[in-house]
């Protein structure tokens, strides 16, 4: 498009632009997602520590017609927009056997009956373990083999859980044949299962559950350490 300068203009022609370019930031700014929650503080010992500001290459990152994954105003965004699987975003170049993850996450829009939350140990796209909250108040442990999901922990409401789009903190252990979850500094879940042992990637997850329903979610604060 091509702009030509208008180098006369009346006082009121300059103030009526004014006023809708003022209109038009105020409008953007309010519709734009804040951070949830402050910089990052890492323990000494922490093996990779992210608040997603600026962005950091080593999560994959992807936009396609029903899932996305980007990073924006400090936050990792996860977005499932009908695909029929759960959109994850990878740690890349790094695998780990014994490993706790720590992460903030957020539902941010849609499908409030759906998963968020950390995967370890994924092998492949087929078998890995998953740890989930959702939005209206539950959590699980999953194993996935060949593509099969099987709960090590069903589904279980907890109170701990900060419905709607708080934020809530998870902390998901794998050490051994032990898996344990912690949801805003509560022990919720544990389980032991030795189907996996080797090092695998550590990713981040979001599932709307029901087919063709929609859900957006956002991570901040990972801080991985070696338990």
């Amino acid at each position: 498009m091509t702009c030509t300068p208008q180098y006369r203009r009346s006082i009121q022609d300059v103030l009526a632009r004014i006023l809708l370019l003022s209109l038009f930031v105020l409008l953007w700014g309010c519709s734009q997602p804040t951070p949830a929650s402050p910089p990052l503080e890492a323990p000494e010992d922490y093996v990779v520590a992210d608040d997603f500001s600026p962005p950091n290459m080593a999560w994959g990152r992807f936009d396609a017609e029903q899932s996305a994954v980007y990073a924006l105003a400090g936050e990792l965004y996860l977005e499932d927009q009908g695909s029929r699987a759960a959109v994850s975003a990878p740690l890349t170049n790094y695998e780990y056997a014994d490993v706790t993850v720590k992460v903030q996450v957020r539902h941010v829009q849609g499908e409030v009956d759906n998963w968020m939350g950390v995967i370890c140990r994924q092998q492949d796209d087929d078998n890995y373990y998953l740890f989930g909250i959702s939005a209206d108040g539950y959590y699980l442990i999953v194993k996935v083999e060949d593509g099969t999901s099987m709960p090590l922990v069903e589904p279980t409401f907890s109170e701990t859980i900060q419905g709607g789009k708080e934020t809530n903190t998870i902390q998901a252990r794998c050490r051994g044949s032990e898996f344990t979850l912690w949801v805003n500094d509560q022990q919720v879940a544990q389980h032991t299962d030795d189907t996996f042992t080797a090092a695998g990637n550590v990713a981040l997850f979001a599932d709307a559950i029901t087919n063709g329903a929609t859900t957006t979610v956002a991570f901040d604060n990972f801080i991985l350490t070696s338990p």
